[in-house]
């Protein structure tokens, strides 16, 4: 085995990646140089040289038909080539190779050695897979649009169409139309029309766009079709021929002419349906109010089974009625300006991330992701009308779902200016769905108007909801404003004048001062969760860190434990692809470096998780999307609180001052707790603190509970959690102090319960909202073993008579 290349040649082909060798075909024994190793990514050792070890190399798909072409070559004794896969020992990837094998024959006329080149031609198969992926690409484009399409040759006769378009001229093969002109389709009046365009894009090699065209039919009928053509070019850019694309809108033509007739008709009676019934609200009304009023006193006399039933039926009716007249009364006092407005307290944080909790099954179904963001700087307690606040949000988020197929609903709220006593606010509503064009821009806001005709058809509505969200705005001293691109989706804002609560000078949102300054890692793929969520923890003071994918999450984590900085807690959201939440957390859960690190995952709407799920998967607790502010703050303080590991990158002390006493003052086996919280989570950490302190307590997730168990048992306390769905902490108080004092004239010895809050809601004035509505003490999450002993503490059982 003398005649290896020179190394004056060898070196030439080294710098090329070419490896070389040669073959003793009877010894079975191969040579190789050492850019045969780098291909096989193998080191010297590696490879023994034998034959036979070769081919073990060789992917086993390959490895069969490898072998055949050989033997062939080697029995003809010429010159030839393959290619083949391996799976190099140093790298997970897949690689390609080419091999030329050049015989020498022996003095018997049989191969004796064979020598030749390898390279990588991964390149070369990276290309034709691209290329067959992109052809399959456009054939299942052309396959499954509903629009036509078709490719003309300079002639204007057909070279390919799409399913859709056989199906509409009536031919069931690609063979019946190739070849065959408009004319062969359709009368001369459209044909020769058609001819002329594409002519004419022929000739200037420019585009006809968003053209509208009537094909007249051979039997007579006539049919309307939105058009698109432009020129087909072959790779030196000459023109070959068109390529067209046309939607059918014919029924569009048809609604458009009905709905001019019918905007006209409609825009002279709403003008005096306006003024009538602006003036005729109460003539309207009194006689309903009479009817479902004497229908409740017939209801009250003695009737037999039939009578009650007509009576019953009658109130029902009439209810249904009123509610129908009370709306349409609603709407001609917008128009005519003589809605009233009501001024009252509520929470703007709760108010939007409420109203969107109402709209996320809509966006989760069609697998969108719907979150918000609000600014740090925005006070939650203000003044103002916010169920006209929820009415419009509803109508603008509820478009946005409406017309976004995929991607992002996201909600933003932020301040465009401040006094003492007002806040101006801005709120976004941007989408990533199919946008409005500048020209129906124009006209979106005001009545009977819609931004396109076959648009409205495909989603429903009727045009009045962004007239009444301008008027409605107008009323809060705002504007309202839309900024869109067909497409690229659209961004809806408007602006809202609110009055700040009395006493209420700070932001009642700064951060709970009792956080731990924890390290947080956040895994989403999706960018605008990601940036939410780490501007919303970083206004928590915690140190966050986003991922994109399982994979840089995993890294994340084991690099922070090996630098003795551990994350303390990880939010994972569960729809990530390659490697979902579940699958994240059990990789987490199976590494002893990072198995300790608390996890809490994001679900979409009404992907409920039980405690075996979560267990399963060593995950604290779960948050439903769109998360809010609140329930996001109180879990991610409970899973941290439940941390023990002295690594872990927070720290959770105890003053010296709130240490637990050994022998507890209160005969605690006749206390009667309850405890209302939602997370199931944080029901385990509290009823194990109170098991600790040596207390007995049941649990109950709302307020409505709440109210059931205090008619079962007399309880001596209640640990209130105060955001709870169906009926919070707040309203829950409040009910039980009036159930309390209407038993106090029977019983004036009946001792009240005594209400100690939970919340996880730590800011400015929180504690005097919570003693405001009837609470006796309060704590803020993480809520330490040693302040729940000093709470409980401070309750005094009544004295009997």
């Amino acid at each position: 085995m003398s005649n290896m290349p020179r190394d004056d040649l060898v070196f030439p082909l080294y710098s090329a990646g070419i490896g070389t060798y040669e073959w003793d075909v009877l010894e079975g024994i191969m040579r190789w140089d050492t850019q045969m190793y780098a291909l096989f990514g193998l080191e010297r050792e590696g490879f023994s040289g034998k034959y036979q070890d070769f081919l073990a190399l060789v992917d086993l798909s390959d490895r069969a038909r490898l072998t055949q072409e050989i033997a062939a070559g080697l029995d003809k004794g010429e010159e030839f080539g393959s290619g083949f896969r391996i799976v190099p020992s140093c790298a997970p990837a897949m690689r390609f190779l080419e091999m030329r094998f050049k015989i020498r024959t022996s003095a018997e006329d049989k191969a004796r050695y064979v020598n030749g080149l390898c390279w990588d031609v991964k390149e070369c198969h990276r290309i034709a897979e691209a290329l067959a992926s992109e052809q399959r690409l456009l054939s299942a484009l052309m396959d499954n649009l509903p629009d036509l399409i078709y490719f003309k040759d300079r002639e204007s006769r057909f070279t390919a169409v799409n399913r859709v378009f056989l199906r509409r001229v009536g031919f069931k093969t690609h063979s019946e139309i190739i070849g065959k002109t408009d004319r062969d389709l359709f009368a001369d009046e459209h044909a020769f029309a058609a001819l002329a365009d594409e002519q004419k894009i022929i000739a200037t090699g420019q585009p006809l766009v968003g053209i509208e065209e009537k094909e007249t039919w051979p039997d007579g009928h006539e049919t309307w079709v939105s058009t698109t053509k432009v020129p087909w070019n072959d790779g030196s850019g000459r023109v070959i021929g068109t390529f067209g694309l046309s939607r059918d809108i014919t029924a569009r033509k048809l609604a458009d002419e009905n709905l001019k007739v019918a905007k006209e008709a409609a825009e002279k009676a709403g003008r005096a349906k306006g003024e009538f019934l602006a003036n005729m609200s109460h003539e309207i009304r009194t006689p309903m109010n009479g009817v479902i009023g004497m229908t409740d006193l017939l209801l009250s006399s003695k009737l037999d089974s039939q009578q009650r039933e007509f009576a019953e039926t009658i109130r029902a009716s009439g209810e249904t009625l009123l509610t129908i007249i009370n709306d349409i009364l609603d709407f001609s006092k917008i128009e005519s300006g003589k809605l009233t407005f009501e001024i009252l307290n509520f929470d703007l944080v709760e108010t939007v991330e409420s109203t969107l909790d109402l709209l996320a099954a809509g966006a989760h179904g069609k697998g969108i992701e719907l979150v918000c963001e609000i600014a740090a700087n925005i006070p939650a307690r203000l003044r103002g009308d916010s169920g006209r606040l929820r009415q419009i949000l509803t109508n603008l988020v509820g478009n946005a779902i409406k017309f976004t197929e995929k991607g992002e609903v996201v909600v933003r709220l932020s301040i465009t200016s401040e006094i003492e006593t007002q806040v101006t606010v801005r709120f976004d509503i941007e989408d990533t769905g199919i946008g409005i064009t500048p020209a129906a821009q124009s006209g979106l806001f005001q009545p009977f108007s819609q931004a396109d005709g076959s648009t409205t058809r495909k989603y429903g509505g009727t045009g009045l909801g962004l007239a009444i969200a301008k008027q409605l705005v107008a009323i809060m001293e705002g504007q309202i404003g839309v900024e869109s691109k067909p497409g690229e989706g659209s961004t809806f804002w408007f602006t809202a004048k609110l009055e700040k609560q009395a006493g209420d000078a700070e932001s009642p949102r700064q951060h709970n001062q009792h956080l731990p300054a924890a390290r947080v890692l956040v895994v989403d793929d999706n960018a605008t969760n990601r940036k939410i969520l780490f501007r919303q923890i970083l206004a928590w003071k915690m140190q966050p860190d986003c991922v994109a994918s399982g994979a840089e999450a995993l890294e994340f984590l084991r690099v922070a434990a090996i630098r003795g900085k551990p994350y303390g807690l990880a939010l994972l959201d569960v729809q990530m692809p390659e490697m979902d939440g579940f699958m994240l957390a059990r990789a987490i859960k199976l590494d002893p470096a990072i198995a300790k690190t608390p996890l809490i995952v994001l679900t979409s709407f009404g992907q409920a998780l039980s405690t075996a799920e979560l267990n399963e998967n060593g995950i604290e607790a779960y948050l439903v999307k769109p998360i809010k502010q609140s329930r996001l703050l109180d879990c991610m303080i409970n899973a941290m609180s439940k941390a023990v590991d002295p690594n872990t990158a927070f720290e959770l002390t105890v003053p010296a001052s709130a240490v637990i006493s050994s022998e507890p003052s209160l005969p605690l086996d006749k206390v009667h707790i309850l405890l209302a919280e939602d997370n199931t989570v944080n029901q385990k950490v509290a009823l194990a603190q109170l098991q600790k302190l040596r207390y007995k307590a049941n649990a109950v997730a709302n307020g409505l509970e709440v109210l059931e168990a205090m008619q079962q048992i007399s309880y001596d306390i209640i640990l209130m959690d105060c955001q709870m769905p169906e009926m919070d902490g707040y309203e829950t108080t409040q009910a039980l102090r009036q159930r309390e004092q209407n038993l106090e004239n029977a019983c004036p010895w009946h001792a009240p319960v005594y209400i100690i809050a939970m919340t996880a809601n730590a800011m400015q004035g929180e504690r005097e909202k919570c003693i405001a509505v009837g609470m006796d003490d309060y704590l803020s999450k993480p809520v330490r073993t040693a302040e729940l002993q000093t709470a409980l503490e401070r309750w005094k059982p009544a004295q009997s008579p």
